[in-house]
């Protein structure tokens, strides 16, 4: 059996390739000293006989791939520099391609401030105003004689759903924006009482109006970010999404 020596960078590069399940999904069993046997590592691109963009794009998708994020290792941070470079040009060079990874193992470009729920282990909330919390729980819902459940106590947030264009006013331009929230443990509907303005005839009068919102056992709100993302793909499956 033959045992190849390694540069350091080759083996960071091995072990991003068996930590994220890249290539295969073989375990990080062998990388652990300077000899490594390639026989434990099948599917790993040979990286030092590889040269030009297609070590380049191999690079690019390994160091994507990292959950600790993308420059976190040393070793990345030329490529991944060079890439974040090049697609910020106003005329953006061709994003890079691994032919070594295979069918399934692959990354693209998107323009989206949030991240998908599922890299959670989530759902998408839907649009509308929802909470967290029991149904069952007294001191937060009042149940009617009708078995209407009402929210007492604390408030509902309201859900784009993703990503939202704010048409542009005379106060302020148009932007991007929005709010997205990951959920699971749905819970039911319950309604909020709120102040709204009812007309009659010529004339106005503010009273009170109820609306619905979905409850959920767990609601967990995504900060916005930089639109200009990347998603990362192993195996046929979004593995991670890549903000810049």
């Amino acid at each position: 059996m033959k045992i190849i020596q390694i540069p350091k960078n080759q083996l960071i590069m091995a072990g991003i390739i068996a930590g994220s399940v890249l290539f295969m999904g073989v375990g990080l069993t062998a990388v652990c000293a300077e000899d490594v046997d390639y026989s434990k590592l099948p599917g790993m691109p040979k990286l030092e006989i590889m040269t030009g963009n297609e070590r380049w794009g191999c690079e690019v998708l390994l160091c994507l791939a990292n959950p600790n994020g993308p420059r976190a290792v040393s070793e990345c941070r030329p490529p991944i520099d060079k890439l974040f470079d090049c697609l910020s040009w106003r005329h953006p060079c061709k994003f890079p391609s691994c032919p070594m990874a295979g069918d399934g193992n692959y990354a693209k470009q998107l323009s989206d401030g949030f991240d998908p729920c599922s890299l959670q282990g989530m759902e998408d909330a839907p649009q509308g105003f929802l909470t967290e919390g029991n149904l069952n729980d007294a001191k937060k819902f009042k149940t009617t004689r009708g078995n209407r459940k009402f929210l007492t106590h604390g408030h509902s947030s309201y859900n784009w759903g993703g990503e939202h264009w704010f048409k542009a006013t005379e106060d302020s331009p148009g932007y991007w924006g929005g709010t997205k929230a990951c959920v699971r443990g749905y819970q039911g509907i319950a309604y909020e009482p709120y102040t709204c303005q009812e007309d009659s005839g010529d004339s106005s009068y503010t009273t009170t109006c109820y609306r619905p919102v979905k409850v959920y056992e767990e609601v967990v709100w995504q900060k916005y970010q930089s639109r200009r993302a990347i998603d990362v793909f192993i195996n046929g499956k979004n593995w991670t999404r890549v903000h810049w």
